[in-house]
């Protein structure tokens, strides 16, 4: 985790936010939280998971917007502050409906969302003004990120497979990215970033929904593989949609 998060902001820097972004979309976190829960408290918990982590994954577009929206009035952390309540808020209405669903119905309905984010996500004009850079950010957004993946581990056995899955697409990687980015390049460089992870969201929604489909039939290594390059596939295509078409 401390590399991915590494190589996450080397890239935005290199690449630009929009690639960064798109980059952080991909399954860092909830990849290897999965691969622990599969291991350690079995296949089945595992998959009962992936409803709760799709929830998750509409709570982080309340989590995204929420930012953004306060990003083009406040500084970031009064963005960030808010941007949390949002996903705590989002998800806490989402478990109460968690019965009314199945896995089909919270994977359409994550798609959806996260096409319709896109579509509305506001565009925010360039600032005027240098970017700033912080000393040993890179170290502070890897300290952070690690802890992080320790405790939604440790907790699995106490919080149940719901929670834990909520919890798992946690937006702390979403929240390193925006926070940083905010501080030092201000909302238009936030805007890039989270509409880039928008951008992927739809891959992850994939990669999770066959992890359920394909860990109870499958080695832990193939269902992972096969995830993983679809999500690719699926970020890439929603790239050129998006650079075509929003």
């Amino acid at each position: 985790m401390p590399t991915v998060i590494g190589g996450v902001t080397i890239a935005s820097r290199k690449w630009g936010n929009s690639v960064g972004g798109l980059i952080a979309s991909l399954p860092w976190i909830a990849g290897p939280i999965m691969l622990f829960f599969t291991l350690e408290q079995g296949v089945d918990f595992a998959v009962s998971s992936v409803k709760g982590i799709m929830m998750g994954v509409i709570g982080i577009l309340g989590f995204c917007f929420a930012y953004i929206y306060s990003a083009m009035r406040h500084k970031w952390y009064v963005s960030l502050s808010l941007a949390y309540l949002s996903f705590v808020g989002v998800t806490i209405i989402l478990k109460n409906f968690e019965d009314y669903m199945g896995l089909n119905g919270w994977f359409i309905l994550a798609d959806i969302l996260s096409l319709g984010g896109l579509v509305i996500f506001p565009k925010v004009k360039p600032e005027k003004g240098e970017s700033k850079r912080l000393k040993f950010d890179i170290y502070l957004r890897m300290i952070i990120i690690t802890v992080f993946v320790a405790l939604i581990t440790y907790l699995a056995k106490i919080l149940g497979p719901t929670w834990s899955g909520i919890l798992t697409p946690f937006p702390i990687i979403t929240a390193i990215l925006a926070a940083f980015t905010h501080y030092t390049q201000g909302a238009y460089g936030t805007s890039l970033i989270l509409r880039g992870m928008l951008t992927g969201f739809i891959g992850f929604a994939a990669f999770l929904f066959l992890q359920a489909k394909l860990l109870p039939n499958f080695s832990i290594a193939l269902a992972f593989l096969i995830g993983f390059i679809v999500n690719i596939i699926l970020n890439l295509l929603m790239r050129a949609f998006v650079k075509r078409f929003l």
